[in-house]
């Protein structure tokens, strides 16, 4: 073989084990979004005065159990609403916004999205997860006083959310707050903050291959959900609430997503506040503008 030859082959040869070192890391990554790390439940409900809470349960559409908690105030005004978590977390991370609403008379949701918490199955980044929360709202619509229905979501909670409105038009209001305008924009954006300048071009190829991987072993189209899509279709009046300061979504999707339906959203951009955090950042403001815009509706 003449030089030439050999540092071609060397060249195709170091090209194909880069290849499939990329591929390998992509699908490492794409596990990772698939199986977030659990965090451990409280076996009972955290106790909140003058409420009720017990356990609940539903089936999803694909035979998927979901689990979470369900507080109910002493004086309920006939309201509900179903607070939604984000990536990596569970129920429990949002018993604090739960009292927000329980002091105001509404029945409260906490459930563990699918692969997180109790919750069985894969974490489809809103996909299948859309399914979930149209079980969980006849859940809540199935309980004695419940005449009005409401979501609450943060960060994967929010896409979760916003996603559904295309399955779920029982809703009278959502919040999302610091939600994604499709999984591969904002997979993209955090990956490419990682690399430096010259080879930020390599954030594309890498969710490209990571969703080829989810699609090919787990049957799940990640590319399929859009919240984006799902709120240019939607005539559920949707708040939108984004820290300015957010360091791991940019407040850019929220801006998106209100400019593609402004007939039925609102915007707040919280200065100071980072990712899914407006209700310690302004709880005054908060707590007026997210009961005002459920109560009015």
């Amino acid at each position: 073989m003449t030089r030439s030859g050999r540092v071609a082959a060397f060249s195709g040869a170091a090209l194909a084990a880069g290849a499939v070192v990329f591929a390998g890391l992509s699908a490492r990554a794409a596990e990772s979004f698939l199986h977030p790390v659990r965090r451990s439940v409280a076996p009972v409900c955290p106790c909140v005065a003058h409420v009720h809470c017990g356990d609940a349960m539903v089936v999803s559409t694909d035979g998927t159990h979901l689990k979470g908690w369900y507080y109910e105030p002493d004086q309920p005004n006939g309201a509900a609403v179903i607070l939604l978590h984000g990536i990596g977390g569970n129920r429990e991370d949002l018993v604090g916004l739960g009292v927000v609403f329980e002091k105001a008379g509404y029945r409260v949701l906490l459930p563990d999205l699918r692969g997180h918490g109790t919750s069985d199955g894969l974490t489809t980044l809103g996909v299948r997860e859309s399914d979930d929360v149209h079980a969980w709202a006849d859940w809540m619509l199935l309980r004695s006083g419940v005449n009005r229905i409401y979501g609450f979501g943060v960060s994967l909670g929010g896409s979760v959310l916003l996603e559904s409105l295309d399955r779920e038009k029982r809703f009278r209001a959502v919040v999302a707050e610091s939600a994604f305008t499709t999984f591969p924009d904002v997979a993209v954006e955090r990956i490419s903050r990682g690399l430096p300048g010259p080879v930020k071009w390599l954030a594309f190829p890498f969710v490209d291959t990571a969703l080829l991987w989810t699609r090919i072993r787990y049957g799940a189209d990640l590319k399929t959900g859009s919240p984006l899509q799902s709120v240019k279709r939607t005539n559920v009046p949707v708040l939108l609430i984004h820290g300015r300061d957010d360091p791991k979504t940019e407040a850019e999707h929220s801006r998106k997503l209100a400019a593609a339906n402004r007939g039925v959203t609102d915007l707040w951009l919280v200065p100071g506040a980072g990712q899914a955090n407006s209700l310690v950042t302004a709880k005054v403001d908060f707590d007026r503008r997210v009961l005002a815009w459920f109560d009015s509706r």
